[in-house]
């Protein structure tokens, strides 16, 4: 008798079943164990302004959360872009994260700087991280002594009054362009690689005036290098409460601040997105981290990945309308 041997279609049909199930456990498990190598967070402007602060901060937030180092990397040019193209050409494995800002993302498409992104299809949107209000501060050879008094001068002087940002699209270039557009005036725009880079030229008398974060400009306002003329939010600010709002001097249409949040390439897995965004909501609600970021003049807020997109989408139409036809400067 012929000894048995199984039929060849069916034993191959049962390892092949058998090397599917392997690995998609296997898979799985790499899934399950993200992350288990450090992260880079990538930030789209320079070293100590406001955004690299919060992010940085941010970071070590979530480094703690993750149980991984978060290595946080300045690429900063083209008011940001350089990061964005940078980060969208990443490989999708939650490895590679953009600390992005609302102008970055909604405000960049619609200025004459060329980007090489599609906000709405180019990222994974994971959470919000906090909101910062700015200070409108100018330098020591500025005459104007409050906010009326600057847009008279800057309606004086048409296109010479300068400010100095973080490029365009940057969150002190919006502050610029929502001034311009609420009292009729024009500047002259003065790009830097970061914010702290526009306020210690604004302190020296370099360039007349920004608009930035109140631990950036507040020592220099207390040693007598700024005159911080208003505060572009609704309401004061514990951390520059002798500063005015510009709600209460009559002008509650001029808002300025950075909001910023983390994103991925687009095409991130959906238990990555739940993993970070999770890591970012707990993060939000710890006392430690946010004693960090209000000190920082930032308000913490976490959100859901769709809230986040949503919110891009919003700005993305409202700046749309606001710098048409193009920017020109």
């Amino acid at each position: 008798m012929r000894p048995h041997r199984p039929c060849l279609p069916a034993f191959a049909k049962a390892l092949t079943l058998a090397c599917a199930a392997f690995t998609l456990s296997g898979a799985a498990a790499a899934q399950g164990a993200y992350p288990d190598r450090p992260i880079t967070l990538v930030v789209p402007f320079g070293a100590g302004g406001i955004t690299d602060l919060v992010a940085r901060a941010t970071g070590k937030a979530l480094s703690e959360q993750l149980s991984q180092p978060i290595v946080v990397e300045n690429r900063p040019g083209a008011g940001g872009n350089i990061a964005a193209d940078y980060v969208r050409r990443a490989k999708p494995d939650g490895y590679t994260l953009l600390f992005a800002t609302v102008g970055l993302l909604a405000v960049n498409p619609h200025t004459d700087v060329k980007v090489n992104f599609n906000s709405a299809k180019d990222f994974t949107y994971v959470s919000l991280v906090g909101s910062t209000p700015h200070v409108l501060v100018v330098g020591p050879n500025v005459a104007a002594k409050t906010l009326p008094d600057l847009i008279k001068l800057a309606r004086a002087k048409p296109d010479t009054l300068s400010v100095g940002t973080a490029g365009v699209g940057s969150s002190p270039y919006q502050g610029m362009k929502i001034l311009e557009e609420g009292s009729k005036v024009q500047f002259l725009h003065v790009p830097f690689k970061s914010g702290s880079e526009s306020v210690t030229n604004v302190a020296s008398g370099q360039v007349d005036l920004t608009f930035e974060a109140s631990p950036q400009v507040m020592p220099f306002v207390t040693s007598g290098k700024l005159r911080a003329l208003a505060v572009a939010n609704p309401q004061r600010l514990s951390t520059a409460p002798d500063v005015p709002s510009t709600a209460e001097l009559g002008y509650p249409g001029i808002v300025s601040g950075s909001v910023a949040g983390v994103v991925g390439p687009a095409g991130l897995d959906a238990e990555v997105v739940r993993k970070l965004n999770t890591a970012i909501v707990t993060a939000v609600a710890n006392p430690k981290f946010r004693a960090v970021l209000v000190a920082q003049g930032t308000e913490p807020t976490a959100s859901t990945p769709e809230q986040f997109r949503q919110m891009i989408g919003n700005e993305d139409r409202r700046w749309s309308a606001l710098l048409k036809p193009d920017a020109k400067n």
